[in-house]
């Protein structure tokens, strides 16, 4: 079964962002804020038999879906974020980071204990690219097979992208990403592959996701 890409759009007819799944060539379904709460509508395939959605990605699908046409729901989760942290200066950390976390936090399969992000192969892809919209540089990827709870590194899936210092901040950017981006397509597509992300931000702070 194809997964599901998720669309980004904007219609003549609603005021705001409007969410888009597709399975390949396949018009699944949409999502859209009508002024009072989030909608989620699906449609048949195009021969007009049901489509099946696995629930594990059609949640993490609905929702990346909320926090893009909800207007209050990114505020509503950094706000959870900073009384699950006890901590008053979230407004203290780089936008660009608030905004990237905010989106791929929940989305995460697995998270040590002491907090690192293990994101499912399906999603890596989603998370280079938005790094690069938003100004953040993928430094550091490493990738683990999770099963049954247990995570195990897989030889030769790792990637530590160099510092260039005759680039700017934009350029080195978008090597970065780039770089592993192409990394990452190399990478066996299996759904027990998880990815690991550190990322650099313009001011040269590095975050573990």
């Amino acid at each position: 079964m194809l997964p599901i890409t998720l669309v980004e759009t904007d219609r003549d007819d609603f005021d705001g962002p409007i969410v888009e799944f597709w399975r390949g060539e396949d018009f699944v379904g949409m999502v859209f804020y009508d002024g009072e709460e989030t909608i989620v509508q699906f449609f048949p395939d195009a021969d007009g038999d049901v489509q099946d959605l696995a629930v594990a990605e059609l949640q993490a699908l609905l929702d990346t879906a909320l926090r893009i046409v909800d207007p209050d729901a990114l505020d509503d989760e950094l706000g959870a974020l900073r009384e699950a942290a006890g901590s008053t200066d979230w407004d203290e950390e780089h936008p660009a980071t608030v905004e990237l976390l905010g989106e791929f936090d929940a989305r995460a399969a697995h998270r040590s204990d002491d907090g690192e992000g293990f994101f499912p192969r399906s999603l890596a892809q989603s998370f280079i690219a938005r790094c690069e919209e938003l100004d953040l540089a993928v430094v550091e990827m490493e990738g683990f097979s999770f099963a049954d709870g247990e995570l195990v590194a897989v030889p030769d899936l790792d990637l530590a992208v160099t510092p260039q210092s005759m680039m700017s901040w934009s350029q080195f950017r978008t090597y970065a990403n780039s770089t592993a981006s192409n990394a990452l397509a190399t990478w066996p597509d299996r759904e027990s592959i998880v990815v690991a992300f550190v990322f650099q931000q313009p001011d040269e702070e590095i975050i573990v996701a």
